[in-house]
C-alpha cells in the first residue's frame, strides 16, 4: 500500500473573476429596475410616464452592457462562477427587455 504525500494538496492561485462580479451585480441592478418599473406602472393604472419608459431603456442598455461584461470575463483564466451567472442572468434579462419592447410595439 502506497503512503499519502502529507503536503499532497495542489491549491491554485485562481480567484473568482471581478469581471463576472460587476456582471452579475449589473443584471441584479437591471432586475431590480424591472421589478420597479412594473410596481410603478400599476401604480399609475397602466399610463406610464416617459420617465418609466426611459428608465426602461436605460434599464435595457444596462442589462446588454452586463451580458457583454459576462461573456468577457468567460475567456479569462479565473474560477468561472460568477462569470457563468452574470452572463447566463443577463441573457435572460436581455431577452425580457426586448420581449417587452417589441410586445409594446405590437400592442
Amino acid at each position: 500500500m502506497r503512503r499519502k504525500k502529507r503536503n499532497a494538496y495542489k491549491f491554485a492561485d485562481k480567484k473568482h473573476s471581478k469581471k463576472g462580479k460587476v456582471s452579475l451585480a449589473l443584471a441584479l441592478l437591471s432586475f431590480l429596475s424591472a421589478v420597479a418599473m412594473i410596481i410603478f406602472s400599476i401604480q399609475s393604472g397602466g399610463k406610464a410616464t416617459v420617465y418609466i419608459g426611459s428608465g426602461g431603456l436605460l434599464a435595457l442598455i444596462l442589462t446588454a452592457v452586463s451580458f457583454m461584461i459576462g461573456l468577457s470575463s468567460l475567456s479569462g483564466e479565473d474560477y468561472k462562477l460568477f462569470s457563468v451567472l452574470g452572463s447566463v442572468s443577463s441573457g435572460l434579462m436581455l431577452a425580457g427587455w426586448v420581449a417587452v419592447y417589441v410586445l409594446g410595439f405590437y400592442i
